[in-house]
């Protein structure tokens, strides 16, 4: 396998718990919260493989925002990556971790040897 190369991907704003620490919510900057549309989801997971591709890496992504789960097109994603054998880890807030997300959660993971931190 070839090495890992990481993006930290920021698909959406969205949150609802207004932490002090965030950087979107910092100083009332944030007047208008974005999300990528899933044209342009698709369109950076591509660009990300064939970056990798070109470069002999495999890709793994660390899904960020706000809350990543919040995005409308979250599962549409995780179904993409599981698709294509990518392995992710979501960086947010476990507020939104309910059973039933976590199951969901579950049937999309990948096999332990696809963990850029083994």
């Amino acid at each position: 396998m070839n090495p890992y190369f990481s993006f930290q991907w920021h698909i959406t704003d969205d949150c609802d718990q207004r932490c002090k620490h965030c950087y979107i919510f910092s100083e009332n900057n944030c007047k208008h919260l974005d999300s990528m549309t899933w044209d342009q989801m698709q369109d950076t997971f591509y660009n990300c493989l064939d970056f990798c591709e070109v470069y002999h890496r495999t890709p793994y992504f660390y899904l960020t925002g706000g809350d990543p789960i919040l995005h409308p097109d979250f599962w549409k994603l995780l179904a993409l990556f599981k698709e294509h054998h990518i392995a992710f880890t979501i960086l947010g807030n476990p507020f939104h971790l309910s059973d039933e997300v976590c199951r969901r959660l579950q049937l999309r993971k990948l096999p332990s040897d696809h963990s850029p931190e083994r």
